[in-house]
């Protein structure tokens, strides 16, 4: 009986202590992941970034001492587990700490832990599983602007780089003024109901701006609803995850209207027209200036569309008024400058007859004479009936002369030109203008006229 009793003795004991000896059996390892000490099966959502802490809780169950006890977990970025330097004592707990940042993705490893017995010399082992799921929001947002017709058209495009589903992803422009529903995302006003991972949507706006350079920002939001823990334990509710994106866009000005047009042609027309009483004027320098007066009748040559016809009717009607107005039409009005002389009876100047064949005779250009002015008076119109001409061989510098001054003659023609509604006054004063010619004449004639009257007085008296 007492030999029994000691047999039950010796072995109930070993059951808990190993009966004083050690082994794989005798080392216990529990995992607990931010307190959660079931993250084997149910591993604990934590978002990725936020940091994760592993505790290794060590029991040793045997009556020996574990010595440089240490853990191995490929679950923790580059095995940093921290164990301290003691031993384990029989019957005694020891912990181990792992602290890093969470990874995207589902994170399970088993962890190992090792110590020797030196005593026994058997090395004492165990293992335990445990990890994590790193929760990854990641929302992006890019976008791209096109300029046409004063109008910018922004296209947004969202995407999901996360592992989660994303919820009632929003879109808008912070920079832009646009109204309600501006934004158009797949027939949605401005809002993306789901967006799964990996997946991504674009959506559309337009927008009417001045000239100019402006910027659009693009914002979108949403959430992946999912709950975390952090290093404690604690739960952490679902962040609000944002984007930004932003672009540069230029709008053109409008092109100009069209240009304003020259100058009417009419002032050339009517420069061009001389009346023809101005040219009757002229004729004071020959014979009687008291009889060369009524040569400005001959004005009625105004009526003529062109200015060379006006020009001939005064002729014509100072050559009727006396001998003396008929030369203010005559012939003999001065060439232009540098221009050959024509010869006499109007045959213009030809090439000689002793040229060359091979040199062409070109056609000689009539060229009009300038006409001669009188002081305060209007130019009168060239004469039709001698034309004069330039050589055509060699002579383009003088045809150039000859074309400037023609030009600043009819520039001349047309400031001197006497307006149609110039009022009586102003055609007394132009008169007076005109005739200042006649002022040497007139003197004579007031000095003249009471010397005779005087002498008939004394001669009758004296008979």
């Amino acid at each position: 009986m007492s030999g029994g009793l000691l047999v039950v003795l010796l072995v109930l004991p070993g059951a808990a202590a190993w009966a004083g000896g050690s082994g794989d059996g005798a080392l216990r390892m529990t995992v607990t992941v931010d307190g959660r000490s079931d993250s084997a099966e149910r591993p604990p959502a934590v978002r990725v970034g936020a940091q994760v802490v592993k505790r290794y809780l060590l029991e040793n169950l045997g009556e020996a001492q574990v010595y440089g006890v240490r853990v191995v977990d490929p679950g923790v970025p580059g095995g940093a587990v921290r164990c301290p330097r003691q031993r384990l004592a029989a019957l005694g707990e020891l912990e181990c700490v792992a602290r890093f940042r969470a990874l995207p993705g589902v994170r399970l490893a088993t962890a190992r832990a090792r110590g020797d017995v030196p005593s026994l010399d058997v090395l004492s082992s165990a293992t335990a599983r445990s990890g994590y799921v790193g929760v990854a929001g990641g929302l992006t947002l890019t976008e791209r602007v096109s300029v046409g017709g004063g109008r910018a058209a922004v296209t947004y495009t969202v995407a999901n780089r996360g592992n989660q589903v994303l919820h009632a992803v929003r879109v808008e422009d912070t920079a832009l003024p646009l109204g309600p529903g501006a934004v158009d995302c797949g027939g949605r006003a401005g809002t993306v109901p789901l967006l799964p991972p990996g997946a991504s949507v674009r959506c559309t706006a337009t927008v009417l701006r001045p000239p100019g350079t402006h910027r659009s920002t693009g914002l979108a939001t949403g959430s992946d609803r999912v709950p975390t823990l952090d290093a404690g334990g604690a739960p952490v509710p679902a962040p609000t995850l944002t984007a930004r994106s932003s672009a540069a866009f230029t709008i053109p000005a409008p092109p100009g209207g069209a240009g304003v047009g020259g100058g009417s042609g009419g002032n050339g027309a009517s420069g061009g027209s001389v009346r023809g009483g101005v040219a009757g004027v002229g004729g004071v320098g020959g014979g009687s200036g008291v009889a060369g007066v009524p040569g400005t009748s001959g004005g009625a040559g105004v009526a003529g569309a062109a200015g060379g016809a006006g020009t001939g009717a005064g002729a014509a009607g100072a050559g009727t008024a006396g001998a003396g107005t008929g030369a203010g039409g005559a012939p003999g009005a001065p060439a232009v400058p540098g221009a050959p002389a024509a010869v006499p009876g109007g045959v213009p100047q030809a090439v000689p007859p002793n040229a060359p064949p091979s040199v062409p005779r070109a056609a000689p250009t009539p060229v009009p004479p300038t006409p001669a002015r009188t002081a305060g008076s209007v130019p009168a119109a060239p004469s039709q009936g001698v034309p004069e001409t330039v050589p055509g061989i060699g002579d383009r510098q003088q045809q150039q002369q000859q074309q400037q001054q023609d030009q600043q003659r009819q520039q001349r023609q047309r400031a001197e030109a006497v307006p149609d509604d110039e009022g009586f006054l102003g055609r007394l004063r132009r008169r007076a203008r005109e005739a200042h010619e006649f002022g040497v004449v007139a003197m004579l004639l007031l000095l003249l006229i009471p010397a005779a009257v005087a002498a008939a007085l004394l001669g009758s008296r004296v008979k």
